[in-house]
């Protein structure tokens, strides 16, 4: 998927896997409280690029980047502390790379991880000037 918006900046272009590589690397920024998953809850492997656009679903709207992003979070870990974590970093990361800021950010917890995935389906939303928990 091809991002495309102009802004007061210029033209702004970028690949899908640019966000799921910012996704990927706030994630690993958890020390293995949370690893990235994709909509199914199945973990994302890799590092070097793979698995970059299962990680998040993304779109622009009004000049803002709107994401969906996929987790699961380690058994033990506090989910609104892991969740405000990734929300403040990814909040700053985004528009240092790409120049936009993000809109609406949609955390999907697909499951909790202690020997085995145990699946799950909590959403934790914020919007842009919203505060994260913790």
């Amino acid at each position: 998927m091809l991002y495309k918006e102009r802004t007061e900046k210029g033209k702004i272009k970028f690949g899908g896997n640019i966000i799921g590589g910012i996704a990927r690397r706030v994630i690993a920024d958890t020390d293995g409280r949370a690893l990235a998953a994709d909509s199914r809850g199945r973990i994302v492997k890799g590092l070097n690029g793979a698995g970059d656009d299962q990680v998040v679903d993304a779109g622009i709207e009004g000049g803002a980047l709107n994401v969906k992003l996929y987790i699961v979070v380690r058994f033990g870990s506090s989910i609104s502390k892991v969740t405000a974590d990734i929300d403040r970093a990814f909040r700053e990361a985004v528009p240092a790379i790409t120049g936009l800021d993000v809109g609406e950010l949609n955390i999907f917890v697909k499951g909790l991880i202690s020997k085995n995935v145990t699946k799950r389906n909590i959403e934790v939303t914020t919007h842009a000037g919203d505060r994260p928990a913790g």
